[in-house]
C-alpha cells in the first residue's frame, strides 16, 4: 500500500503530539488557586478519575499534580479519599494481580512491574502477589505454552525452544517453569530437525 505524504507536513519528520493549549492555562490555574478552591478542584477531579476507573492512590496523586495542583493538596487529597475509603492501594493491588493473571497470564516479575507502574508500595506487593500459587502458574504457563506452540509454523526445534522460551520469559515465568512448560508444549510436536 502506498502511503501519500501531505505536502503541508513535514516530509519525514515524526508526527508530534499536539499540547493541548487549556493545559498550560489550566495547569497554571491550578497552581494559583487560594488553598480552599484548590481542594475542591483538586477532589473533582479525582473523583472524575475515580468515576471512569480503579485506580491506586499514587496513580491519583500523579494526575493531580500533573493537573497543576500543589503537592500538599494532592497529598491531603489522598489521604482524605484513603481515610473514606475512596482509595484503597491493598484492594486495588490485589484485583491487578487477579486479572492481569487471568487475562494475560502474568505472574513474577512482570506482575511486579505492572504494581510499581501503577504506583503500588512495595510492601504491599507481596500479599497480592501470594493469591497466585504455584500450581496456577504452573498450569497457566503450560496452557500459554501449547497455544503459542499451535501458532508457530514451519519452524525448526531450536526455534520453537527459543520463541516459546521468550514467551514465557516475557509473562514473567522463571526459567524453570519456561523449559518445563516448553518442552511439554514441544513433546508432541514433529519437526524436520530435532
Amino acid at each position: 500500500m502506498v502511503k501519500y505524504l501531505d505536502p503541508e507536513n513535514d516530509f519525514g519528520a515524526p508526527r508530534r503530539r499536539k499540547q493541548n493549549p487549556d493545559l498550560a492555562a489550566r495547569r497554571q490555574k491550578n497552581a494559583q488557586l487560594p488553598r480552599e478552591e484548590a481542594l475542591e478542584a483538586a477532589r473533582e477531579s479525582a473523583l472524575r478519575v475515580l468515576d471512569r476507573t480503579a485506580a491506586s492512590s499514587g496513580q491519583i496523586r500523579q494526575k493531580l499534580t500533573k493537573a497543576g495542583f500543589l503537592p500538599e493538596i494532592a497529598e491531603e487529597i489522598v489521604n482524605r479519599f484513603c481515610e473514606v475509603g475512596l482509595l484503597d492501594d491493598q484492594a486495588y493491588a490485589a484485583m491487578l494481580v487477579r486479572t492481569r493473571f487471568q487475562e494475560r497470564g502474568l505472574v513474577g516479575r512482570a506482575l511486579v512491574q505492572e504494581l510499581n507502574r501503577k504506583g503500588i508500595a512495595p510492601h504491599l506487593q507481596p500479599e497480592a502477589l501470594a493469591q497466585i500459587t504455584p500450581e496456577q502458574e504452573a498450569d497457566s504457563a503450560q496452557m500459554l505454552a501449547e497455544k503459542k506452540a499451535r501458532s508457530l509454523g514451519n519452524v525448526t526445534y531450536p526455534q520453537a525452544m527459543r520463541r516459546l522460551g521468550a514467551f514465557l520469559a516475557r509473562k514473567g515465568y522463571s526459567p524453570s517453569q519456561c523449559r518445563q512448560a516448553t518442552n511439554a508444549a514441544l513433546a508432541d510436536r514433529e519437526f524436520e530437525n530435532k
